[in-house]
Parts: C-alpha cells; sequence; structure tokens
C-alpha cells in the first residue's frame, strides 16, 4: 500500500476549560497533510461566533522553532485556499448538536505529492500544539470534541526536497486612512500571501482600501491594487463557498456565522418535521456575519454561498504546480515592503493579519 490514514489523536473531549493539546509527530514516514476534525458542543440556540474560532491556534513546532502558526479561522481559509474546495463540514448551531469542521494542514503542493512532504526524520522533536477556547464560538458551548488524521506515505518511498510551511507574520490595528508598512522576511521563497480583515457586517475592502507590494523602495513594484481588484483579477483563485447552516429564531432576528465574508448572499427555508413560515429576511451579511430575520421562532436551514473565506484574500505567485516559478524572496531582493493603506470607514479598532506559505526546504 503506497499511502494511508492514520489517526494520531483519537476522538477526545475536552471540558469547559480552556487546553492546549500537545500531538507528538513522531511517526517514521513522510506525513502529506494533516487533518484536524473539531465539534463544537452547543446547549444554547444562540450563537455568538463562528465554531471554529473555538479552535483559537495551531502550531506545529520543533523545539523553539515554529514551523507551522495560525488561528482556526486562518488555518482554515487557508486549506480552501489551498485544495479550492471546502471541506464536508456540518454547521447546526441548535442545542445538543456539534458543528464539525475540518481543516488541513498541508505540506504539499497536493495530497500525496512526493516532492513535498513532513518529514518528522528531518528534525529532532516536532509537535502539534491545538489550543482550545471554550468561549471562542458556537451557541453556548460546554465542549469541544477533536480527532486528528495524518495522511502518511507508507510502502512508497520518497524523499521530499521540503514542505510548505504557513505563519503569520503580522498582527496589527489598521488605522482610518492611514499606511501600515511592514518589512516582509525574505528566508524562503513565497508560493502564497494572505491578507485578512474580518469585521461582522463590513466586507474586507470596506477597511482597507489598497494593498502594495515592492521591491527595493519601489524600484520593483509586484502589485499596487485595491482588495477588490485583487479579488477579482485572481479570479480562478477566488472560488466562491457554499455551505449549510442551521440555526434558530428564537426571537425578532438570529445570527448566523458564516465562511463567506464578501458578497454573502442565502435563500432560506423551515428546518422541521412540519410546515413553518417559511418567511425569513436577511441584511447586515458581510464580514461573517448575516443577520436573520423570521415571521415566528423557529429552526431554520440557510445555503449560503459567497467569497474569501473568514476575511482571506488569497494572493498565489506563478504557476502554483511548479516551484522555480515561485516567488524568490531569497534571491537579489535587498528589501521586500508590504504597503497596507486603511480606508477612511476603518474605525481604528479593526485588526488585520498578514499570513505566508512559503517553500520550506530541508538541508542537502
Amino acid at each position: 500500500m503506497n499511502h494511508r490514514l492514520s489517526t494520531i489523536l483519537p476522538r477526545s473531549t475536552y471540558g469547559p476549560n480552556d487546553i492546549t493539546v500537545l500531538i507528538e509527530l513522531d511517526m517514521a514516514d513522510p506525513i502529506s497533510a494533516l487533518i484536524i476534525e473539531l465539534a463544537v458542543t452547543g446547549v444554547g440556540d444562540v450563537a455568538t461566533a463562528h465554531a471554529i474560532a473555538c479552535l483559537s491556534k495551531i502550531e506545529i513546532v520543533d523545539g523553539s522553532e515554529v514551523l507551522y502558526s495560525l488561528s482556526g479561522y486562518e488555518a482554515e481559509a487557508v486549506d480552501i485556499y489551498h485544495n479550492n474546495v471546502m471541506r464536508s463540514n456540518w454547521n447546526p448551531y441548535l442545542g445538543g448538536l456539534d458543528c464539525q469542521r475540518f481543516i488541513g494542514i498541508n505540506f504539499g503542493r497536493f495530497l500525496w505529492d512526493p516532492l513535498y512532504a513532513f518529514d518528522p526524520k528531518q528534525f529532532r522533536n516536532p509537535q502539534m500544539k491545538l489550543t482550545l477556547d471554550i468561549n471562542g464560538g458556537g451557541n453556548a458551548s460546554v465542549s469541544n470534541k477533536l480527532q486528528v488524521f495524518a495522511a502518511l506515505f507508507d510502502q512508497k518511498a520518497i524523499t521530499p526536497v521540503g514542505f510548505l510551511m504557513h505563519k503569520q507574520v503580522k498582527n496589527y490595528t489598521i488605522n482610518t486612512s492611514s499606511h501600515e508598512y511592514t518589512d516582509l522576511p525574505r528566508d524562503y521563497p513565497y508560493r502564497k500571501l494572505f491578507i485578512r480583515n474580518l469585521e461582522y457586517g463590513t466586507e474586507p475592502g470596506g477597511n482597507i482600501s489598497n494593498i502594495k507590494l515592492s521591491e527595493d523602495q519601489d524600484k520593483h513594484v509586484v502589485f499596487d491594487h485595491s482588495v477588490s481588484d485583487l479579488l477579482r483579477a485572481l479570479g480562478t483563485d477566488q472560488l466562491q463557498l457554499v455551505e449549510q447552516i442551521m440555526f434558530a429564531v428564537t426571537a425578532a432576528t438570529a445570527n448566523v456565522f458564516t465562511t463567506a465574508s464578501e458578497r454573502a448572499t442565502a435563500t432560506f427555508c423551515t428546518w422541521a418535521g412540519a410546515v413553518g413560515t417559511g418567511v425569513f429576511a436577511s441584511f447586515g451579511s458581510a464580514g461573517g456575519r448575516m443577520v436573520v430575520d423570521s415571521g415566528a421562532a423557529e429552526n431554520a436551514v440557510a445555503i449560503v454561498a459567497g467569497y474569501m473565506p473568514h476575511g482571506v484574500l488569497h494572493i498565489p505567485f506563478g504557476d502554483q504546480m511548479n516551484p522555480a516559478d515561485w516567488y524568490k524572496v531569497n534571491e537579489g531582493i535587498g528589501n521586500l515592503k508590504l504597503d497596507i493603506l486603511g480606508s477612511a470607514g476603518a474605525g481604528g479598532t479593526e485588526t488585520c493579519q498578514i499570513l505566508l506559505q512559503q517553500e520550506r526546504k530541508y538541508a542537502a
């Protein structure tokens, strides 16, 4: 057998306290991907945030060296862009049920990539750390369940040249009509750059006016565009998201937390064994939250479509299957500066995160 799927953390339940779960990555075989299942159990019918917020941080470390570091929001968005598809999630924000989110940590260009994989033998003591926040999201969450799988190379012997490394490199507060300059790292080539801004009720382009990437004090400008222009000009890489969300309307309105943050729309129907009013209206459907009104207190299902998962904009560099075409920031560039201009509408409390997917090669 060339490949196998191994359970490295059996489904485990964690109670009302925040906790960090440590998993040793001590297997002998190279890893193509790690897949995390997060199941958030709620007892109420009022959601306070997206369920993925209960997974506040995902890290892979080797001693003091960080090889992967993203929040649950960021990791899920990066996984969606990486595979150009959403995983099979299940989203009942109803008392007593589990909201299930599946997040992949992808070490290769595709699943079972023989050229790029995480080889534990290249490190001294690689570990995965999953930090849970019981109050982060869901509907009156009382427990989090975790299960982790490893997609391993088995009898197929490979010699990977490296792996794809993912990190958040900056998290800052957006200032109104002000530039935020960031000197980006030039240690490893870039395959993807991600810019994230998530504010309920506001599309990401509402807080960010322009994004510019330039080399050596503008000697070479890689791009200089608005969020909307980048989203639509790279349209083949900005997939439309579609998901089902079950929720309760217990009063006049309900908040429905969506993966899509840009141009989100929905169709609704009653989620019950008998006919309900079937009357729903939605508004404020931007920034990952949709406000829904109904003709009665009832359970409903929404089919939501939109763009930009969790407020994340995806900027790929070159032919994504050809490593020679990726952005060689470590060759001949003296300075690499990212300039993000806050919009006039930014209120001074919104945050922005800068994320990278880089080619990390093993020593020869």
